[in-house]
């Protein structure tokens, strides 16, 4: 049988439910024929609906899914997934229900971000099957993708000059709104990512710096995002690259 022209695009689409009838039946008849893609896509959709569960409308009530233990499962991606629901549930759900009252300070707000970027850090880079949505060899869709969920241009900064190499990226929950995680990883196997979210205002903030444990961080503020850069890398490692990144970006 003759496979059907579908494209990432297009998958991405269906899934967000931007495709008319004919292109819709089109990818249909393409996910009955490839059930590894059907199950990619279903991932998607579960990803999709864990943020509509964290972001509903203001005034309507948040219930936080029941969560399932991560470990000794097949089911990474939506597993993972809930994971990082229970760790940032109680941070996003203070989000919404102050929005519409005064402003949050700098200073909490800079908290709660690094505080979801090293949860989703600790979820994702442990994940042995699919730590990424989108592998780096599509990286012009995924930079496509996260931008346009995000709500702003990003891109996914070259750092092989500090022995890092793109591993891909994916679609996160944030306090703030949705955010992009852009995930790396040297010849040693450690991995870094970088949380971007975009920011509702544009004051400008300089590096700071976060020690959990193992796990160091470096978040900062330009005038139309916020950063987090999370690693168990030494300080003065991790700083080069948020610097690099920040050049990146500026």
């Amino acid at each position: 049988m003759t496979q059907p022209n579908v494209t990432p695009d297009m998958l991405h689409a269906f899934v967000d439910g931007q495709l008319n009838d004919a292109d819709m039946a089109l990818v249909e008849a393409y996910l009955a024929e490839n059930p590894d893609r059907a199950e990619e896509v279903a991932d998607w959709a579960a990803q999709n609906d864990a943020i509509r569960e964290l972001f509903p409308a203001p005034d309507m009530p948040i219930e936080l899914p029941e969560i399932a233990p991560v470990a000794n499962t097949n089911r990474a991606p939506w597993r993972a997934i809930a994971a990082s629901v229970a760790i940032l549930a109680v941070g996003i759900a203070l989000g919404w229900t102050g929005r519409g009252a005064a402003p949050q300070s700098t200073e909490i707000q800079v908290a709660g971000l690094v505080t979801e970027a090293i949860a989703a850090h600790a979820v994702f880079t442990a994940d042995p099957n699919r730590p990424v949505e989108i592998k780096a060899n599509d990286e012009d869709l995924l930079i496509r993708w996260l931008s346009n969920r995000v709500g702003e241009k990003l891109s996914a900064p070259d750092l092989s000059a500090n022995g890092f190499e793109l591993v891909g990226g994916r679609l996160l929950s944030a306090t703030e709104g949705p955010a992009a995680q852009f995930m790396y990883e040297n010849a040693d196997g450690t991995r870094i990512t970088l949380f971007a979210v975009r920011s509702d205002n544009s004051q400008m903030a300089e590096f700071e710096f976060k020690n959990e444990g193992d796990t160091n961080s470096f978040y900062w503020q330009d005038e139309n995002l916020r950063f987090a850069l999370v690693g168990d890398l030494p300080r003065d490692q991790l700083n080069k690259i948020a610097v690099q990144v920040y050049q990146a970006f500026s």
